[in-house]
Order: C-alpha cells, then structure tokens, then sequence
C-alpha cells in the first residue's frame, strides 16, 4: 500500500476539515461542474480535493499536488501557472511550476486555506512522551509499602514551587467538591486544565460507542473559539491503548514563520472505570503561536503529572457519583415498593432480592363498588379517586412492614416475611387489613361530594411457601412471590363475596397468631382450580359491635352442621338470626343447613365455591 498523509485544513483561521488520503492527492478550487469544497473526486492516478468553491480565485482550480515520499515526508508541487504556494509567514514559498520536500508534520498555505500535513503512520516515538506506567483505575492503589514521593526540584526547569502545589491541592478540591452535579463537575475539571496547568484548551472527552466525544470545553481569554484545534487521534489512541498518560511536544519541524496553523503541543490522560476500562480523557493543549505572549512553550513532565492526577480525580468523582445514582435510583424503585427503612437495607444488601423458596403471608384487597363509582365520575376523576384510595390502602401496608407487590386494576397485592423474615408476618399483614377497613370511612368521607355510595374491601390473607424474587422484566422491577400461595389468597379474597364479609384468613395464616386478634371460624372450603380443602376464618373490624355472642352462636353451629346434626345447626342459626340478621356467613351456613335436610346428598362438610 501506498503512504498515506492525513490534511487538517483551515480557513481564516478556523478548522474545517480533516481527511485521510493514499498516494497522491491534488488540491484546488471547485469547477462549476463539480461539487462543494471538500469532496473528493478519484482521478487514474489521484485523488482531487476540492478545497475553495468556484469563487475563490486566490485558489487555482489545479494548485498543488501533494505526493508522499516514504512515511514522514512529501514533496510539494505547484500545479498552478501564476500562483504561489506560501509555506511559511516570513515569504518563503514554492513557486508555480516549482517542487519542494519537506519532512512531515508541515504547513502550507492556499490563499485564505491554511493546510497542515500528518503522516498517517505512527508518528516517530520522539514527539510523544509517556507518563510512568499505566494509570490505575479508581478505588485501586499500589502495592503497600510501593508508594514513594520524589522531592520538588524547586530550582530546576519545569519544577512545581511549593506554592504551585498548594495551589493545585486547593484547585482539586474545588473540582471534587463539585461532583453533585456531573455538569459542573466536569466543567470545573476542564477550567482547571486553562487555570492551573497554563493550558490554552482545556477539555473533558468521552470514550463511548468507540468514538471520542467532548463534554466539556474550557478555553484561555487569549483564544477565540475558531482557534480552538480539534483533539489529536494519534495522541487519543496511545491513551486508549496503552492506558497512560501522553503528552506531545511541538513537531520538530516547526519553526516561528508556521504561525498560522496553530502547532501546538497536548497532553491527554485517560479517565478509567472500576474496571481499569478507559471511559475518557482530560485533553489539553498549548499554542505556540508567535501571535501568543508566552511565557513558556512545551508541556513539561511535571505539568503532565498534574493533569494525570487530576484525571484520577476525575475518574474517582464520576466512579462516586455513579454510586450515588445508583444508590439514589435503587432508593426511588424500592420506596415505591418497600418502606424507608427496608429499602436501604436493601441498597446495601441486593442479595436479599434474589430468588428463593420463602414463606411469605400475602393480602390481596379488592374495591367493591369500582365499575359504579368509575361511571359515576368519568375518567379523570376516577384516577383521582383510584390514587386516592390506594394511596390510603398503600399507607396501611407499609405502616405494618409489608411489601407492596403491585396493582392490578382496581385491586391492591402485598406480603410479608420477604426479603426480610419476619416471624409476625400474618399478625402483620392482619392488623394491615383491619387499618384498611378502618380507613374506608375517611377516604368515603373526601369524596362524598361526588359519589352517593361509596366503595367497600374485600380482602383475602393466606400463609405458605412461595418462590419469592424479581418477577418482573429488566425493563420494569416487579418483586413479588409466585406459587399456589398467592393462588389461594386470591381465592380468599374473592370469597368474600360468597361469604358477605370483608376480611377472610386462612387456617395456615389464623395458626401464626391464634388468639392475638378478633377471629371465627367459618368453616373449611374448596376453591375453584385448587383442589386441597382449606380451613378460613373471618377477621372483625376494631370496634366490630357484639362480637363475641356472634362468635360464639356461630362456631356452636358449624360445629353442629359439621358433624352432620342438622337439627342443633338450624336451630342455633334461627337464633342467631333474630339478633343478627344481616350477618351473612350465618345467612350461608342456614341455605347450606337447609339444603341438606331436603336433600341429604348434597351435604358436605367442605363448602366448595361455585365461583373463583
């Protein structure tokens, strides 16, 4: 293949393009048949680069030819037949007609066109330094006992004074301290690079998708924004490859009459993750431009050591606030779900969260009353209300340190004893339950301005084993458990409505906290879909009026139905009638009493549901 050379051009003074090229390249201005500045145009044995568009006559349509002579030089020929070629600012030029060699990197100009020259091969080793050893990622250290800090050198070239230091502590604080906010921070970091080191350009780069990408640019009062050069690529890629820091001197072939293409010298250190990857780079570089007072030219090593160590401060801060963002994230997603206390638990501890067999206690509420209310107040309104209510319903779980698993519809899931055991779990998410009953009045209350009747609860609570862990997708967090568990919560909770009562427990549940709280028994009862009989009972209200005789002449009847003394059952149950006529468990177990004296065959002990 042949040599290659790479253009960076500039007009009055601003960059404009770049391009790369093999083997012979001619430059000139647009023919009126062909396209704008800039594109390219292949020839036999050529490539044209329109570099003026028609109306730059100060540009001949056929001006120079650039030819590569090896990997690090290229002769010049003016193609032109009455316009010089000017390669430097004191005269020197290359004449129509005429051919000069020059050793890479070099400039020329094209009327108001400003052209450096780069070999596309590595550039020669001598005007790129490294800093030390590859930088080390965040939260990494040397060796212990490997550490060892060189004296200042205060009296030789290129040395920081103690002052120089004192100043740079005080400057990087300033930049740490400004990580609450990643604009700010990285803006300071860049203003850091012009203010403290000297530098003209100070920039903050990127390194995502495989492409570099500036977030930050900072530049001297002396520099205008068309002054502003682009970032070496061969600097960038010693920095991405080799994981260090570099910093470039001035081409040896630079001299004061080049005063027009900017040379400058750079220095780049790479920005790392946790895991060593480079992310981005502190870049910056220096103009050595006769237009310039300066007091110095080249970047020093020391100077290099100051932008090195600010990148790793740098890379510290962004490790720091991606820690915080998670941190914060993880707190908003689990507050939503678990109370305050529980989810910094789990910031802390994530593994709690991952998939186990866990015996958990769930609560499944459902709003009687919804399709009436929604139609009553229409759309709006109607998310105003469901928010309200399950807010107040939210509020009693979390109150009592249950997780809430989620929302579907008009119906609210939570549970207990994940991730955290808790060996109260069903005498939790009970006391739960009865706040959720006592709420209701309050939140009818808000709303009895816009509803005529308003809604009621039915709430099924069952105890079990259950696979328990993030049920969801990576695009939405949903933990929660899975299981014939939750199966037969569900179950419970629509079997208040068989029963015409609000709250329904489970025998495994009423077994964790017998005694603790207001409960009858109702019976044992088969559920659509799940075959295992299971024994329930009804959990009162606070303040639930006349309890315990309805208790009693309830349990007195059952007891009699179930060892099949239908006499005793009915009897009890007429009484109880009289002074508990809307009590609709004993209203269920009269019907299912009577049908069994007109037709034997259909007694069963187990009341099995018609419907889920």
């Amino acid at each position: 293949m042949s040599a290659g050379i790479r253009l960076k051009i500039f007009d009055a003074g601003g960059f404009v393009a770049e391009e790369e090229f093999q083997g012979v390249v001619e430059l000139g201005r647009q023919d009126r048949n062909e396209p704008g500045p800039f594109n390219r145009i292949s020839k036999d044995d050529h490539t044209r680069l329109i570099i003026a568009s028609h109306l730059e006559d100060s540009v001949s349509r056929h001006h120079v030819k650039l030819i590569p002579v090896g990997d690090y030089a290229v002769r010049i020929e003016n193609i032109s037949p009455a316009v010089p070629v000017r390669i430097s600012d004191d005269g020197q030029q290359v004449g129509p007609g005429e051919k000069k060699e020059f050793n890479l990197p070099w400039v020329f100009t094209l009327g108001r066109k400003t052209i450096r020259i780069h070999p596309l091969a590595a550039e020669p080793e001598k005007t790129l330094q490294k800093l030390g050893s590859a930088t080390l990622p965040p939260g990494s250290g040397p060796p212990s006992g490997s550490v060892k800090f060189p004296s200042l050198n205060i009296n030789q070239q290129g040395s920081l004074s103690p002052e120089a230091v004192i100043r740079w502590l005080k400057t990087m604080q300033g930049v740490l301290q400004a990580a609450a906010g990643t604009s700010e921070f990285l803006e300071r970091a860049a203003m850091a690079l012009v203010d403290l080191v000297g530098l003209d350009t100070g920039r903050v780069l990127r390194y995502e998708d495989r492409v570099w990408k500036i977030d930050a640019t900072k530049t001297s009062p002396r520099m205008t924004v068309d002054q502003v050069l682009p970032p070496s690529r061969s600097v960038l890629r010693r920095v991405l490859e080799e994981r260090a820091t570099f910093f470039e001197l001035p081409e040896s072939g630079w001299t004061e009459g080049q005063s027009l293409a900017r040379v400058s010298a750079v220095v780049a250190a790479p920005i790392l993750n946790r895991a060593g990857e480079v992310i981005g780079a502190l870049y910056g570089d220096r103009n050595i431009d006769s237009s310039f007072t300066r007091v110095s030219g080249p970047i020093s090593e020391a100077e290099a050591m100051l932008v090195e160590v600010m990148a790793d401060g740098v890379a510290a801060g962004l490790e720091r606030m991606k820690q915080e963002k998670k941190a914060i994230e993880a707190s908003v997603l689990f507050e939503q779900f678990f109370t305050p206390e529980l989810a910094k638990e789990l910031i802390a501890r994530p593994d709690m969260l991952q998939s186990r067999e866990q015996e958990v206690t769930l609560l499944f509420a459902d709003i009687r009353g919804f399709s009436r209310i929604s139609e009553q107040l229409g759309p709006q309104a109607t998310m105003d209300w469901i928010n309200d209510v399950m807010g107040g319903l939210s509020d009693c779980v979390l109150a009592h340190n249950g997780v809430l698993v989620d929302y579907i519809g008009d119906e609210l899931m939570a549970m207990w004893g994940a991730p955290q055991d808790q060996p109260d779990q069903a005498l939790l998410a009970c006391r739960a339950a009865i706040d959720m009953i006592d709420v209701i009045p309050k939140l009818n209350d808000r709303w009895k301005t816009r509803i005529d009747k308003g809604f009621d609860l039915g709430i099924g609570i069952n105890t079990g084993t259950a696979r328990v862990g993030n049920t969801g997708t990576k695009l939405k967090f949903k933990y929660g458990p899975l299981g014939n568990t939750v199966n037969m919560a569900s179950r419970l909770q629509n079997a208040t409505k068989q029963f015409k009562t609000r709250v329904l427990v489970s025998g495994a549940s009423h077994t964790k906290f017998q005694g603790q709280l207001p409960t009858r028994r109702l019976g044992w009862i088969r559920v659509v879909g799940i075959d295992k009989e299971i024994e329930v009972f009804e959990l009162a209200a606070s303040g639930t009026a006349n309890w315990d005789p309805l208790r009693k002449g309830y349990e007195q009847a059952l007891e009699a139905f179930e060892v099949e003394n239908l006499a005793q059952a009915a009897r009890t149950l007429g009484i109880l009638q009289l002074e508990f006529p809307n009590d609709g468990p004993s209203l269920i177990l009269l019907s299912r009493v009577v049908n069994a004296k007109v037709d034997p065959s259909t007694y069963d002990r187990v009341w099995t549901l018609p419907t889920k």
